[in-house]
């Protein structure tokens, strides 16, 4: 299995119904790219859900970055 297909296939199973209705080929390249990276941010949500996953596009070096930031450990109170 390829990598475009894998994440083709992540992306669509994590469309919503108003995204999937709108075609691809009338998305620009960087309405695209927030879409792919905004799906994986979802899987990988799903795989660690004990992470704030967030996503940065740079499109003048040509790379997307997802990271898992670990969520804070909410404070206990002693009573």
């Amino acid at each position: 299995m390829q990598r475009r297909t894998f994440l083709g296939g992540i992306a669509a199973a994590a469309a919503p119904v108003t995204v999937a209705a709108v075609p691809m080929k009338e998305m620009t390249a960087m309405e695209r790219a927030e879409f792919h990276a905004n799906a994986l941010c979802d899987a990988m949500a799903e795989m660690s859900p004990d992470r704030k996953w967030r996503k940065a596009i740079d499109s003048k070096h040509s790379f997307v970055l997802v990271v898992g930031d670990a969520r804070p450990v909410a404070a206990v109170s002693k009573e």
